[in-house]
């Protein structure tokens, strides 16, 4: 089982570094089209961009964000 689990986790490592590589070359998709405040947007996580349900990438809605805003301006 530890074996399994290892090499399921560095297979979505090799993807996620080889899908980064191919985006940095300009191979594949570029975009994600996701907000500039997104997660995926930030040094270092954009390796794991395309293994990411995009479901995932946002996991504020603008509402929440709005929320979050307004108890914070408040204070």
């Amino acid at each position: 089982m530890k074996r399994l689990l290892s090499g399921i986790i560095g297979l979505y490592l090799v993807v996620a570094a080889l899908t980064r590589a191919a985006e940095a070359v300009g191979l594949g998709p570029n975009l994600c089209g996701c907000e500039p405040d997104c997660w995926c947007k930030r040094p270092g996580l954009t390796v794991f961009r395309w293994v990411t349900p995009t479901r995932r990438h946002h996991l504020l809605t603008p509402a929440d964000k709005q929320m979050l805003a307004d108890a914070s301006g408040s204070d």
